[in-house]
């Protein structure tokens, strides 16, 4: 199947840019941008960060000064996808089942720049390109997100526990391998932040604490609510986080794929079903050196 059949781009920065020539107020500024999509709101509204239309509105409100920057950022990323795509494809041989990966290019509110979502009962990409950067590190967050939609077709991992610990491990773990053994030579966290400087300063933290992260790690591998998810995943605070280095389970996971993949294809990994990663995982944990002993 060659590299255009693998993937379907929607863009959704052409209707953002048309409503931003307008004024108006905030509700009906929101649903002109989103009309066509009715799809793509019900799962941008799925965790709650587009319900408020006011909200949302003066978000974008903030953005139309960017037209221009936004439009060629949209440029880029459509330049960049069908590559990308397809490499991920290959490195983990998917060769098209089930159709194309979808992907959406919007303007998001200038918080996460990309993500794997729910869209239609499978994974679709999402780009938000106010929050995207420089070419060559849209590229490590283009595969990053496609790796975790290819991940799906074979697993099904939007079926797996939201906020579970132990497949969070494993899925970001292997969707960062896969963008390291796409482009080698990079420092690692520079895959962990997606080519963003200064976090040198976060990897050696987590390096001089990888006792007490891996301890904290393995205490509450099995917990599947978010006060346990956050402290390794995300960048909110969590009443749970005990001043552990934000993120800090990308990095974790990450050595714990690198482990498994001594003895297992990137192939062969996206295949296990939950019960086997959950074991895998917990296996493989109290045996991961320091990363510090391990950079790219």
């Amino acid at each position: 199947m060659p590299p255009t059949d693998l993937l379907r781009v929607r863009d959704l920065v052409p209707d953002f840019l048309a409503c931003a020539e307008r004024s108006g107020p905030p509700e009906p500024w929101t649903s002109r941008y989103l009309a066509g999509h009715p799809d793509v709101v019900r799962a941008l509204r799925r965790d709650g960060d587009w319900s408020d239309a006011a909200g949302v509105a003066a978000a974008l409100d903030g953005l139309r000064d960017r037209a221009a920057d936004l439009a060629a950022r949209a440029e880029t990323v459509r330049a960049l996808l069908p590559d990308g795509v397809a490499a991920v494809a290959d490195a983990l041989g998917w060769s098209g089942d089930g159709g194309p990966v979808e992907c959406v290019v919007l303007v998001g509110l200038n918080q996460a720049n990309g993500w794997a979502g729910e869209l239609d009962g499978r994974y679709a990409l999402f780009l938000a390109v106010e929050q995207l950067g420089a070419p060559e590190d849209v590229d490590l967050l283009v595969r990053h997100e496609a790796a975790h939609v290819v991940h799906d077709r074979g697993a099904a991992i939007r079926d797996w526990p939201e906020y579970g610990v132990a497949n969070a491990l494993f899925t970001e773990g292997l969707a960062t391998q896969v963008t390291a053994e796409l482009d080698p030579g990079r420092p690692d966290e520079e895959y962990l932040w997606f080519g963003r400087p200064g976090h040198r300063e976060w990897l050696d933290e987590c390096c001089r604490r990888w006792p007490e992260i891996l301890r904290r790690v393995r205490a509450d591998l099995d917990a599947t609510d978010v006060d346990h998810h956050a402290p390794y995943f995300l960048m909110r605070d969590s009443p749970l986080a005990g001043g552990l280095p934000k993120r800090c389970g990308y990095l974790v996971g990450l050595s714990a794929v690198r482990h498994l993949r001594r003895h297992h294809s990137l192939q062969e990994l996206t295949t296990w079903p939950l019960p086997r990663i959950r074991a895998e995982i917990a296996a493989t944990l109290p045996y991961l050196p320091p990363p510090s002993a391990r950079r790219s």
